[in-house]
This record gives structure tokens, C-alpha cells and sequence, in this order.
């Protein structure tokens, strides 16, 4: 029998707790980013585990503050059972795992780490995910920080928000990037029309809107780039038609073949300090601070 075998989180289990409820703490904190929450709903929430047993690992909470499921509100079970496709569909289309686990620890007894406070673990699998690596050296190999599986969730999120199960057709969902360079310039746009803007463009079928952000920033600047954060998201309308832009903290980590063909005539490296001052749209100029910030906040 394959086990998810994750022996580095007796220190967590078995460690000492804080008096509060961490669940609780964390809603009231209200800095839904630095906490890893993800969505909140009418009467759950989602948030990704900080001790995860694979990458990707999230948890569907009720807010009330219950141990068992019949000392829950009728509303908060119904809820959580809503989000569990929901959000397995958002993980599918960001990390592509070949299967899933989902299931409650009902209990200290059955392995719940914080048994006063149910929550749902729903943990992306991939074939070969239980490997010599767990088992023999006591070590969980996880591919990419939790703030860059945040923000490609998030990212995936705005695009496809509860209670929606697919995608909304009356508007163009675009994904775009501020994407930053060893040197701390940003790459920004000159439209045919003048306008200064960001990199952006339509999410493709199936596309997940972190991979559509680096697909775009590379084809309208020539740079290949990577996700660092989550920065937010715009709306506004052209040609009769809404739009919803997505837009990632990018850093660029090469300049493709074409960036010579961009540079200098659609394409310019700016010092993200003075973007802002740059950028014809207002929205453009706050989604370029909010880079900054995370930038300053990151040194």
C-alpha cells in the first residue's frame, strides 16, 4: 500500500500550541496574503496549510468555531462541501496533480493538529510523490515556496470565483505581469495608441492565468520571467466588451531571442520607482506600487 508518509510534521503536531485558535487568529488578522486565506465565503473559508503535506495542500474551514461536525451551523458543511470541487478545480488547472486526498481529522485521536477547530485537507497527488526522499531522509522535497503556490492559486481564484464552477463567458479574462529584472526595472508598454501599460493578454482554454501572464509578458517583450507574488487585479471595459486582468509579480530571469526586436521601440526597462509616473491608467499605477511594496518588503 503507497502512503502519504509525512513524519517532519510530528514536530508541528506534537509541539507546543498557542493559546488561541489559529484558525480564528488568522481570520482576524485581516492580511489575508501574509496568512495564506485564499477565498472566504458566506460561511467558510480557504487557506493553505503552512505545514503542508504536498504542494498545493489547502484546507476548507468553517468559520465557526466547532470541533465536530453536528456542533456546526447546517450552512457551514453545505459550504464546504461547495468549495471542495471548486477549489479542486482551481488546484488542477495551476499544478495538473494526477489525483487527489480529501478528508476531515475529526479529533486528536484521528490526527487533527488543531482538533478544536474543524477543517477539510484537500492534498494534491502525483504519481511517485512517495519517494526515498520522505521515507529514508526524512524530508518533504516541495518545488516552490508557499507565496508563489499563493499567488498562482489566487491568480486562478479572480478568475473563477465562487460560487462559479466555470468561467464566466460575458467577460475576457487576461492575465498581465510587472515583471522585474536583477537591475529593479520593469518592463513596460508602448501602445500602438501611445497609452503606457503593462504587459497583458487573453488566458487560452485551459490555461491556467499564472502560465498565461509569462506566456504574454514573453511574447510582447521578449522576456521570460517567473511567478514571485500575487499583485491583484483590474476591470474595465474596451470595445464593448468587460475585461478582468490578473496581474503576477514576475522576475525576469532571461532575455529571449526577440527582446531585441521589442527594446526601445514597444517594449522599455524602467526603474519600478518611476513606473508608476510612467503608466497612462490609474489602475496600471497602483498594480505597479503594490509591486514596489512587495519588492521593499522582500529586501
Amino acid at each position: 500500500m503507497e502512503r502519504l508518509w509525512t513524519p517532519w510534521r510530528m514536530g508541528y503536531v506534537g509541539g507546543p500550541k498557542t493559546a488561541g485558535c489559529i484558525f480564528c487568529e488568522k481570520l482576524a488578522a485581516g492580511d489575508d496574503r501574509a496568512n495564506l486565506i485564499l477565498h472566504r465565503g458566506a460561511h467558510a473559508f480557504v487557506i493553505m496549510n503552512l505545514f503542508p503535506y504536498n504542494t498545493g495542500h489547502v484546507m476548507i474551514v468553517p468559520y465557526a468555531h466547532a470541533a465536530t461536525l453536528p456542533a456546526l451551523p447546517p450552512e457551514a458543511p453545505a459550504e464546504m462541501m461547495a468549495l471542495l470541487p471548486w477549489m479542486t478545480g482551481i488546484v488542477s488547472r495551476v499544478l495538473r496533480p494526477d489525483g487527489f486526498n480529501v478528508g476531515l481529522n475529526i479529533g486528536a485521536v484521528a490526527g487533527a493538529g488543531v482538533a478544536e477547530h474543524l477543517h477539510m485537507h484537500v492534498v494534491p497527488r502525483w504519481t511517485g510523490d512517495t519517494n526515498f526522499m520522505p521515507i529514508l531522509a526524512n524530508t518533504m522535497v516541495l518545488p516552490e515556496l508557499l507565496p508563489v503556490t499563493y499567488a498562482k492559486l489566487r491568480g486562478e481564484i479572480a478568475r473563477t470565483p465562487f460560487p462559479a464552477l466555470a468561467d464566466r463567458p460575458d467577460v475576457a479574462e487576461q492575465a498581465g505581469g510587472v515583471a522585474v529584472d536583477d537591475e529593479g526595472r520593469v518592463a513596460l508598454r508602448r501602445a500602438r495608441d501611445g497609452a503606457w501599460v503593462l504587459p497583458k493578454g487573453h488566458i487560452e482554454e485551459g490555461e491556467a492565468a499564472f502560465a498565461a501572464a509569462i506566456r504574454e509578458v514573453a511574447e510582447e517583450t521578449g522576456l521570460a520571467a517567473t511567478v514571485l507574488d500575487w499583485l491583484g487585479e483590474t476591470r474595465f471595459a474596451y470595445k464593448g466588451r468587460a475585461r478582468h486582468v490578473g496581474y503576477f509579480l514576475l522576475r525576469v530571469v532571461e532575455r529571449l531571442p526577440g527582446f531585441a526586436a521589442h527594446e526601445g521601440r514597444d517594449t522599455f526597462l524602467v526603474p519600478l520607482a518611476e513606473a508608476p509616473g510612467r503608466l497612462t491608467f490609474p489602475d496600471d499605477r497602483q498594480i505597479v506600487s503594490n509591486a514596489e511594496l512587495r519588492m521593499r518588503n522582500a529586501e
